[in-house]
């Protein structure tokens, strides 16, 4: 007859010990090698057997790690200390098995590591970003935690004892010894990396989790801050010229819509609206963003100033902004102010962004009658949505000149607009939907200037026509647009529609800074101000170099110089270097033969950038 031991014992001294941390431990660290197989297969499908390798050593190292330290960790010391690290490696196990499946999902999607600043974005909005955390649940992604919660809750019970009986008695203490080595070895080598392979790809996810942020904290020198001081006390504020008539203004910005010259060839065009309007409109020869995601662009397109380079949203805290923005300024000249958006201002709390940005009215599609109108993505409607409250507000501006933003959403991802045909651009499913949604939002600002038009606003309106980002889809196998530092991430539409002058296109790339500069010039205002604007493009003056750069700090960035193009990975790979107007697609690297002294001299300026910039918010929050 059986003896069974009481719960409390079987609980202090568990059973077939052993073979349950072989069926705990070693499915969890072969599951992350093959994640990486995964996807080394699907970012690099024409790599070799050498390469294979490079990027997948970490993530055998970090598993043959994990397997020998929990091992040991449950063999030496005190019974009851190895009873704790018997079900400690349960836990522990679990939760790297579901980082695991989590990090592959996002790599997969974006192209991009998984790293604590955006974990901690996501757990701070876990509301905002409800419906776009849902649109990247897969069946895969479900099946694979599905099966780490039956791999660390019930295979250990149900195969442990079976693997027990083929196991031996644990090692003797000299020999836990080496295994404690060898498993400290294998988790210093999972941190190398090949010079020749991205070290964000290659590094096995826990371990890219842990060294990313000591990377970060040496990628930037140390700030000149007595300039960014300077900068952020500077005195702004618009002088009327002798031609200045009180003409309006119109700001709309593109909801992730890339220059169309990056992309790939369509069976129609993409943008008749803005390819007929760019005839008549002053262009630079490209036009880029500043940092690739929404709120920061929103803040550089109408500030003329970078926005805090932050994961945290503080363009969204009261008072964040150390000089006043466009809205600000011509309100002070008696201009009404306004800001609409189909999009939910619930998302990374626009309506305090737009309060900094110092505009007087905002609407956001939360209060917009919605019928009649398509769902877009998860953010908002079809832009469409904002034609009747633009009609509204203009009708209460009783003559007076006013400002207007809008910020459309349907080309945002995941790209679905609803009650709309797709027309087929492209084979690609994802990018064609891309593509539909960025055509939708060409009509539209058609559909604006016709408004205009119909109300007899046209000619005494200044039109800038603008993009937050671009979007990647893989063309450099990065997706979306956060950390999408090639020119489909950060090449966009940039045009200034002046119905009373001549088109005209520059010789030279602009970014999202010269908007404000250049709108007040239009205006017939003087910018003076003890901040370093960029010049106007109106002005003629060199607008260049200019800096681009990833959300996450550290992990890249780039300065335009000319036709010129030199992208810096902080040390995750090698800089790369591109002719633009010989390869717009960015497809031959040549930072090999690019001089070495240019490509220094560009870092420096990159760098500089970032922690002047960091370093004028620091002075102006100590300063309030």
């Amino acid at each position: 007859m059986p003896v069974h031991r009481p719960f409390g014992s079987r609980l202090l001294k568990p059973r077939h010990k052993w073979g349950r941390l072989v069926v705990l431990l070693l499915p969890v660290a072969l599951m992350g090698v093959w994640l990486k197989f995964a996807r080394t297969g699907a970012y690099f499908p024409d790599a070799d057997l050498g390469e294979v390798a490079a990027r997948v050593w970490s993530d055998v190292a970090f598993g043959s790690a994990w397997v020998l330290l929990w091992g040991v960790l449950s063999a030496v010391g005190p019974g009851w200390l190895r009873t704790i690290a018997f079900y400690l490696a349960h836990a522990a196990t679990l939760v790297l098995g579901l980082f695991l499946v989590v990090s592959h999902s996002y790599v997969m999607t974006t192209g991009n590591p998984l790293t604590w600043m955006q974990i901690e974005y996501a757990w701070r909005g876990g509301g905002e970003l409800h419906g776009l955390l849902e649109s990247q649940i897969t069946p895969g992604m479900i099946a694979l935690a599905v099966g780490v919660l039956v791999n660390t809750l019930v295979a250990p019970l149900l195969l442990g004892p079976l693997v027990s009986r083929a196991l031996r008695k644990p090692s003797r203490l000299v020999r836990r010894l080496v295994v404690v080595a060898v498993a400290a070895l294998l988790l210093a080598a999972s941190a190398w990396s090949a010079p020749t392979v991205s070290a964000a790809f290659a590094l096995a996810p826990p371990v890219q989790l842990v060294v990313a942020p000591i990377r970060e904290a040496d990628a930037y020198p140390e700030p000149a801050s007595a300039v960014a001081v300077a900068q952020a006390v500077g005195e702004t504020r618009l002088v009327p010229r002798p031609d200045a008539s009180g003409r309006n203004l119109v700001v709309i910005t593109l909801e992730s819509q890339r220059a169309t010259s990056t992309l790939p060839p369509t069976s129609q065009p993409v943008t008749p609206v803005l390819d007929a309007l760019a005839e008549s409109s002053l262009t630079p020869s490209r036009g880029y963003s500043l940092l690739p995601h929404t709120s920061k662009a929103l803040t550089a397109v109408h500030c003329g100033v970078a926005a805090p380079p932050d994961h945290d949203n503080t363009e969204a805290e009261a008072g964040s902004m150390p000089m006043p923005c466009l809205a600000e300024l011509l309100g002070d000249q008696g201009y009404e102010t306004a800001f609409l958006q189909s999009a939910t201002e619930h998302f990374e709390r626009r309506r305090g962004t737009v309060d900094n940005l110092g505009f007087d009215f905002f609407r956001s599609v939360d209060s917009m009658p919605k019928v009649g109108f398509g769902k877009a993505n998860y953010f908002g409607y079809e832009d469409d949505i904002m034609l009747g409250p633009a009609r509204d507000w203009l009708a209460t501006t009783d003559g007076e000149p006013f400002m207007l933003g809008m910020l459309t959403v349907t080309g945002h991802h995941d790209y679905v607009l609803e009650g709309h045909e797709p027309i087929d651009f492209v084979e690609d499913p994802l990018l064609n939907s891309y593509l539909n949604g960025i055509h939708y939002q060409d009509a539209f600002v058609g559909r604006v200037i016709d408004m205009f038009k119909e109300l007899g606003l046209y000619e005494d309106t200044v039109f800038v026509v603008t993009g937050d980002h671009g979007e990647g889809f893989g063309e450099h196998r990065v997706f979306q647009h956060d950390n999408t530092i090639y020119d489909e991430g950060v090449r966009i539409p940039f045009l200034v529609h002046d119905p009373q002058r001549e088109g005209e296109q520059l010789g030279q790339p602009a970014n999202q800074l010269a908007v404000l500069p250049t709108a007040v010039d239009a205006l017939g205002f003087d910018l003076v101000s003890g901040h370093a604007y960029q010049p106007s493009l109106y002005s003629g003056e060199p607008q260049g170099p200019l800096v681009a750069t990833c959300l996450a700090r550290g992990r890249c960035t780039a300065v335009i110089d000319g036709d010129r193009k030199l992208i810096h990975h902080f040390g995750d790979r090698r800089d790369e270097v591109f002719d633009l107007a010989a390869d717009p697609f960015e497809l031959n690297d040549l930072a090999a033969t690019a001089d070495e002294a240019w490509m220094g001299e560009l870092r420096d300026v990159a760098l500089a950038w970032y922690v002047d910039t960091e370093a004028m918010y620091e002075a102006h929050r100590a300063g309030q």
